[in-house]
């Protein structure tokens, strides 16, 4: 077999791979792609003036990387941070670059596959979190968790507006 083909098909296995993590005791997902590492909670710096989902910033390896708290977004509560809780770090696309954005999970559960033929578009309605920020539903072992859509999540005009 070619090494093209051989390509083709890492490239499509990676399509079908999801980091699933949980909040607040619920599974969600995003694409595995898009993200560019996990790293252990760490002090994140204040910045006046921003949402109150927006808690600061914080230095990855030498980057100083924008930290949201997906609950305090979502509109859920704030994160409790425990042993456990992780910065997902996410490579968010903007009109012509890419930004590095943090996002606060309780715990990772797992890097796994859900096939394209398992994922449906998300219903109108019945879900906790506002219905722009689940890219689709995707039946794992049995039970439909949300894909979320990180580039509505991650909004960088939404993220970037003073809070009143």
């Amino acid at each position: 077999m070619s090494a093209d083909v051989l390509q083709g098909d890492e490239n499509s296995i990676a399509q079908n791979q999801y980091l699933l993590f949980y909040l607040k005791g619920e599974i969600y997902a995003i694409k595995a792609l898009s993200t560019s590492e996990i790293v252990e909670y760490s002090y994140i710096t204040k910045v006046p003036k921003m949402h109150s989902y927006v808690k600061g910033v914080t230095n990855i390896r030498g980057n100083i990387v924008p930290v949201v708290d997906l609950l305090d977004r979502f509109g859920l509560g704030i994160s409790e941070i425990g042993p456990k809780s992780s910065i997902v770090v996410i490579n968010y696309q903007s009109e012509d670059y890419v930004n590095q954005l943090g996002v606060i999970i309780d715990e990772v559960y797992e890097v796994d596959d859900i096939e394209s033929s398992n994922i449906q578009s998300a219903p109108e309605f019945g879900s906790q979190i506002d219905r722009r920020f689940i890219a689709s539903m995707g039946k794992y072992r049995g039970e439909y968790i949300a894909i979320l859509n990180t580039q509505t999540i991650l909004n960088a005009k939404d993220l970037s507006a003073l809070s009143e």
